[in-house]
């Protein structure tokens, strides 16, 4: 019987301890629990956005490797468009010019029905024959002012192009009636050379001095336009700061066009023309020098892509008249009358 007292003895003595030690034990807190259960949520988000993030950083990757290869091919082409690395003589340039010259020469004596049949190239001529004469040059002239179906007394403004052959030759009034259905590059190529005889409309007008109004290949024709008015009738300061602002315009554009096309080729023509040839690379000269075609002659497309973005041509069916007369008058130029430009380039 002592034994079971002292048992109970024993038990009843250590309850208090018990619930002492309960009480002293921390109590979890509402707020930290919450904050547990969030930690553990946003872990197994974690676990689940991780996949996601990696696939992104992949996808971006194999992106930019993609995207790495034409951006390169730009800077390269960019380059090969602008700058000249090989190191090419005076001796050697000279002789690769004067073959250029005497190859398209014979086409054009061959073609030459060909090149009649647009005015602007026929002006292009008369300069080339001017600045230095050339039997052959002279019989196309020839042709081209005796040939009824090019140079038509019945056609308004076929009454005007032998002016540019011979500046004495009589110029009939022209209205606007009769312009109305000509294209606007030979409306302004007919007031430039008869500016008095050929009534162009005040918007006509307009839009041939304006610096500001055309784009791309519309603002080269007003280039040549406003330097065949210059040529005619002489200079002004305001004209002068026109054509010097379309020409910077217009060497602009040939940065980054690298496609050797009829576009490319009159874009240098033009400049020259424009008595900037501070703006002509050598690169450009040297690139229309690589591209003639064996019988003289120049494409005016480049490797089937022609003048415009999306003017395709890989049949070949274009004529090469516009293009070859073009490089032509170009390379004329730069034999006979900015020499200064061969010597600052080529030593």
């Amino acid at each position: 019987m002592s034994d079971i007292a002292a048992a109970a003895t024993g038990v009843l003595q250590s309850v208090p301890s018990m619930l002492l030690f309960r009480r002293c034990e921390p109590v979890p807190d509402a707020a930290a629990s919450e904050a547990m259960f969030r930690t553990d949520g946003l872990s197994h988000e974690g676990e689940a956005a991780g996949p996601r993030r990696r696939s992104i950083r992949r996808l971006c990757k194999w992106a930019g490797k993609i995207l790495i290869v034409p951006v390169i091919g730009l800077a390269i082409a960019l380059t090969n468009n602008n700058c000249s690395f090989p190191h090419t003589s005076r001796a050697e340039f000279d002789s690769r010019l004067d073959s250029a010259i005497e190859r398209a020469l014979r086409w054009l004596n061959d073609h030459s029905v060909e090149a009649e049949t647009n005015a602007s190239l026929m002006y292009m001529v008369t300069d080339m024959e001017r600045l230095h004469g050339d039997a052959r040059l002279r019989a196309t002239l020839d042709d081209f002012l005796t040939n009824p179906e090019i140079v038509n007394p019945l056609e308004p403004l076929d009454r005007v192009w032998p002016r540019m052959v011979h500046p004495e030759a009589t110029v009939p009034t022209i209205g606007q009636a009769a312009l109305r259905g000509e294209g606007f590059e030979y409306r302004w190529d007919a007031y430039a050379i008869a500016p008095q005889q050929v009534l162009l409309s005040d918007e006509d007008r307009a839009a041939m001095f304006s610096p500001t109004q055309h784009r791309w290949g519309i603002r080269d024709d007003q280039l040549l336009a406003l330097v065949m008015y210059r040529h005619f009738n002489g200079s002004s300061d305001t004209l002068d700061r026109t054509i010097n602002h379309l020409s910077e315009k217009v060497a602009l554009t040939a940065h980054w066009d690298i496609r050797v096309t009829d576009f490319y080729i009159q874009r240098s023509a033009f400049v020259l023309a424009a008595g900037r040839p501070d703006l002509v690379r050598r690169r450009w000269i040297e690139r229309i020098l690589e591209y003639q075609l064996p019988d003289g002659s120049w494409n005016p497309c480049w490797h089937g892509w022609c003048r415009s973005v999306f003017d395709f041509d890989f049949n070949g069916r274009r004529l090469h008249d516009h293009p070859t007369v073009q490089a032509a008058w170009a390379l004329y130029m730069l034999k006979y009358k900015y020499s200064s430009w061969i010597a600052q380039h080529y030593r």
